[in-house]
C-alpha cells in the first residue's frame, strides 16, 4: 500500500482532509440522529480502513476515533502490530478492532486473536474457530443476514438467522452482540434495513442482550439510523477515494 503521510507535509496534509470526512460524516450521522429522535452518542461509527496505510489509522486515532474496520487478514495483523506497538508511547486510547469481511475458515482463529469485534459470522462451522482464537475477555460477533439471497456477499438467510444466533450466543468465549447486514444493490436501504430490524427484534426476544444492528456504510448511513442501527461501517466518506492495492 502506497502511504501518502510519509512527510511531515504530507502528514499534515492528509490529516487535514481526514478532519473535513470525520466532520462532514459526523454532522450527517447528526443529522440522521436528529430527524428520527435519536442520540448520535448512542451509535458507533466504525471507520473502515483496509486498504489505508497505518499512517492513516494512526492519524485518526489522534483524532479520537476509536473503532476501525479491516476486511483481510494480512492488513489487519500489520496494522494491529503498528498501531498496538505505537500506542503506549503516543498516550492513545488502544483502538477498537472490527473485522468486517467474509470469514475463511482457515483464518477465523488468527482473525479472533486480533479482533475485538466480528461482524461477518455467517456459517455455524465458523462457531468454534472464533471461539477457540477468543481471548479471554472474549469476542463480540455480529450474525450477518443476506437480505437478498445472494450468496456472493456473505450472510445467512432469515430462516437461519435463529439456529445461528443460539450457536454464537451458546459459544464459551463469544458474546451475540446482535445482527449485521449490507444493503442489497439496486434496492431500496431504508426497505433493506427495516426488514434487519423486525430480524433484530426477533432474536432480541430469545437474546435480550443482542441490542446491536451493524448496518449503514457511506452511501446510506441515513436510512440506517432511521432503522435502529447502532453501529455505522464508514470508509470512503471519510477517508476519500480508496488507493489500490499494493
Amino acid at each position: 500500500m502506497s502511504d501518502p503521510g510519509g512527510t511531515t507535509s504530507g502528514r499534515d496534509e492528509r490529516r487535514a482532509e481526514l478532519v473535513q470526512g470525520l466532520g462532514r460524516v459526523r454532522a450527517r450521522i447528526a443529522d440522521a440522529c436528529a430527524a428520527v429522535g435519536r442520540a448520535p452518542t448512542d451509535l458507533t461509527l466504525v471507520v473502515v480502513t483496509k486498504t489505508y496505510p497505518a499512517s492513516d489509522v494512526a492519524l485518526l486515532a489522534g483524532l479520537g476515533v476509536r473503532d476501525v474496520g479491516e476486511a483481510r487478514l494480512p492488513e489487519l495483523r500489520d496494522k494491529h502490530a503498528a498501531l498496538t506497538e505505537e500506542a503506549p508511547a503516543a498516550g492513545r486510547v488502544p483502538l477498537r478492532w472490527h473485522a468486517i469481511g467474509r470469514l475463511q475458515r482457515n483464518k477465523a482463529r488468527a482473525t479472533a486473536r486480533l479482533a475485538d469485534v466480528v461482524h461477518s459470522v455467517d456459517d455455524p462451522r465458523l462457531v468454534p474457530l472464533l471461539s477457540d482464537g477468543a481471548g479471554e475477555t472474549g469476542l463480540g460477533c455480529f450474525v450477518q443476514v443476506s437480505l437478498d439471497g445472494d450468496p456472493g456477499r456473505g450472510g445467512v438467510v432469515a430462516e437461519d438467522v435463529p439456529a445461528l444466533c443460539d450457536a454464537v450466543a451458546g459459544a464459551e468465549r463469544l458474546r451475540l452482540l446482535g445482527l449485521m447486514a449490507v444493503a442489497p444493490l439496486g434496492q431500496d436501504p431504508s426497505a433493506a434495513f427495516a426488514r434487519l430490524r423486525d430480524l433484530g427484534e426477533q432474536v432480541r426476544a430469545d437474546h435480550p442482550a443482542a441490542t446491536a444492528l451493524s448496518a449503514g456504510m457511506s452511501g446510506d448511513l441515513e436510512q440506517a439510523v432511521a432503522n435502529g442501527a447502532t453501529h455505522l461501517r464508514v470508509g470512503a466518506a471519510v477517508l476519500g477515494q480508496r488507493p489500490p492495492l499494493g
